[in-house]
């Protein structure tokens, strides 16, 4: 793989892992937010909202994981 084809591969899983963070992030959040004493009603808005971002960050891994593979031709495992 030549050295610009590498760098961007590398940028790839970087920011795939920064959207990794992120749902980790969320998913902390969204722990807090359940054991909060804040009304049912705010707190189903809140769930409901972070739950659509977890779902935006697991479609940006998704996107980042496709374009490092269509780079570099470097497939995961078959299961």
């Amino acid at each position: 793989m030549n050295d610009i084809y590498f760098d961007i591969a590398s940028d790839l899983q970087y920011n795939a892992k920064q959207e990794a963070q992120a749902v980790l992030d969320y998913t902390n959040l969204l722990d807090k937010i359940n054991s909060s004493k804040i009304d049912e009603s705010t707190r189903n808005i809140l769930i409901d909202n972070i739950s659509e971002l977890i779902s935006d960050e697991l479609n940006h891994q998704a996107v980042l994981n496709k374009l490092f593979v269509n780079l570099t031709n470097i497939e995961p495992n078959k299961t």
